[in-house]
């Protein structure tokens, strides 16, 4: 006779799995680059690229898909990806990029204007140095 506690942990592993796959079909990874305004390459430091809902009055940004990168001043534009749940982006009334760019605490520079996201290709992002 089959031990009935197996073909539970069985099964459950099973849904999980299915589970699994379902949400892989809602995502996406979107790429793209970020790139200095000021002249030269994007300042050594840790950037923060979060895609969030930006539309929405007097309330905070909710963040759809974040993601970081590692700069390491040699280059005057760098490379990004990041996983994209569909359907959070399809509910948002206006996604748009906020970028950070700190360095031992730091912020060094950022993103000064909205930067939409329609949700189709890759997207092309700026970011301004701070002035202190």
């Amino acid at each position: 006779m089959a031990n009935p506690t197996r073909r539970s942990f069985l099964t459950l592993i099973g849904a999980g799995l299915i589970t699994s796959s379902a949400e892989a079909g809602d995502r996406f990874v979107l790429s793209g680059t970020v790139t200095n305004v000021a002249s030269g390459p994007v300042p050594v430091g840790r950037l923060t690229i979060r895609l969030e809902e930006q539309g929405i009055m007097d309330a905070p940004a909710q963040r759809i898909a974040q993601t970081t990168v590692i700069s390491r001043g040699n280059r005057h534009s760098i490379r990004f990806s990041m996983r994209v749940n569909r359907s959070a982006l399809r509910k948002a009334v206006a996604p748009g990029f906020t970028i950070r760019l700190e360095r031992d605490g730091r912020l060094i520079a950022i993103n000064t204007t909205k930067q939409a996201y329609g949700g189709e290709g890759k997207a092309s992002l700026h970011i301004e140095p701070i002035l202190y």
